[in-house]
């Protein structure tokens, strides 16, 4: 039987392992040869793909924890906070480049994520309890429309 934490696992785990490419891309010293242009590259390919498992796997736990005539609400809640994040988070990197310079912002920026893997790791002490009370809840309420019909 499948352990319904582990996607929440893989999600902190990808983030918090996408912050240390990004912080020796951001930190590395660009010499324009052909050496530190491949090292970004490589650099920046890992982040992308380590930081990319958390959007599909952040919607099916989500649609996993939440009852059917509630999901529309909790995914309108979850493109609110990201698209906030989208427009809030650019703007308070500028204002952190200006007072402290680029490198230090962005290696500073990389918090949020580590706090973003932190609560993802988080979420696998209550995603199995969760999903189960959904189940049970659906399941309840499935008997309780058989029951009602006669079958």
């Amino acid at each position: 039987m499948r352990d319904v934490r582990l996607p929440a696992v893989l999600m902190g785990i990808s983030i918090i392992l996408s912050c240390i490419p990004m912080y020796f891309v951001i930190n590395m010293s660009y010499d324009h040869n052909e050496g530190s242009v491949v090292t970004a590259s490589v650099l920046v390919f890992l982040a992308g793909l380590l930081s990319i498992f958390p959007i599909p796997i952040e919607r099916a736990i989500l649609a996993n924890t939440t009852l059917p005539e509630t999901r529309g609400r909790a995914n309108s809640f979850l493109n609110i906070v990201d698209d906030l994040g989208k427009g809030l988070g650019p703007f308070l990197l500028s204002k952190m480049i200006s007072s402290l310079g680029r490198r230090l912002a962005f290696s500073l920026s990389l918090i949020g994520w580590l706090v973003g893997g932190a609560i993802c790791l988080a979420i696998t002490f209550f995603v199995k309890n969760d999903e189960k009370l959904i189940q049970d809840k659906i399941r309840n309420k499935i008997h309780g429309q058989l029951g009602e019909n006669g079958l």
